[in-house]
């Protein structure tokens, strides 16, 4: 039986050097979608933190509102979207274009 993906959105595999910036530190981004990013982070925040982040998108840095949806000690978080203007949006989705 085949099962069926349960992710809003497909997940593409960062660039080497694709990071997330934050307050409590950075980490290089293992795969990034339209909802969310999983940061790579030996120390991930705990599920239900809120954060602010950036990314840098080619040449640019964009800033990024979420929430921190999993966590999977000594490895990382993935962290879903919660607000993003329209210039981010924008920017995301002509980043994860070159992922294709």
């Amino acid at each position: 039986m085949i099962e069926k993906e349960r992710r809003a959105s497909r997940r593409f595999k960062a660039k080497p050097g694709d990071n997330v910036y934050y307050i409590e530190g950075a980490g290089a981004i293992r795969d990034l979608s339209l909802e969310g990013v999983f940061v790579l982070d030996a120390e991930p925040l705990p599920v239900g933190t809120s954060i602010s982040f950036s990314i840098c998108l080619g040449n640019e840095t964009v800033m990024f509102h979420g929430i921190v949806q999993r966590c999977m000690e000594q490895q990382g978080m993935w962290i879903q979207f919660k607000e993003m203007s329209k210039e981010a949006r924008r920017r995301l989705r002509l980043h994860i274009a070159t992922l294709l």
